[in-house]
């Protein structure tokens, strides 16, 4: 029994190294590799103080990366606004983009363009495309806080109708 006692550490540390290897996609820099998958969530939304207006949303994506800087991804994003002074609605934004990320370590700039479709109720259905322009924070490896600016142009109104959209939002590669 005194040799069982004996043998049983000496056997788990030859064995410590061999559990102790890391299980992918986790490496040791902060950011993404080619293959890697992405996906992010932001929510956001605004209340008069007699909470007679109200508006409410968010927006998910999922990415792939082709390269360690070019990701591919989809977006949706749904946003509701309800209260005693204005007509329910809602409108939805589905697009399709391409970014070009820049690997410094832990910051991750972007820069890149998208397109796709604005539709809802009471909101005029189009078609929109435009540059966005983001800044990624990785907090370890693949977990990261981002904003996000886009400037999408409806095919129907044109850039003099066009609007700034701002998100902030946290994602995840894996």
């Amino acid at each position: 029994m005194k040799r069982f006692l004996v043998a049983l550490p000496v056997v788990a540390l030859a064995w410590s190294p061999a559990l102790a290897q890391e299980v992918p996609p986790y490496h040791p820099d902060p950011g993404p590799v080619a293959g890697n998958w992405e996906w992010t969530l932001t929510g956001s939304g605004l209340s008069t103080k007699e909470f007679d207006d109200n508006a409410f949303g968010f927006t998910t994506s999922v990415g792939y990366y082709w390269t360690k800087n070019i990701l591919f991804s989809f977006r949706q994003s749904i946003a509701f606004s309800v209260g005693s002074d204005v007509r329910d609605s809602w409108a939805g934004v589905s697009r399709v983009a391409a970014d070009y990320q820049f690997d410094f370590g832990r910051w991750q700039p972007f820069i890149g363009v998208n397109f796709g479709g604005i539709y809802g109720k009471d909101v005029r259905n189009t078609a929109a495309a435009g540059p966005e322009i983001g800044l990624k924070y990785y907090v370890n490896e693949s977990t990261f806080a981002f904003g996000m600016v886009e400037y999408p142009i409806s095919f129907r109104d044109g850039i003099d109708e066009a609007v700034l959209q701002y998100s902030v939002g946290l994602g995840v590669n894996f």
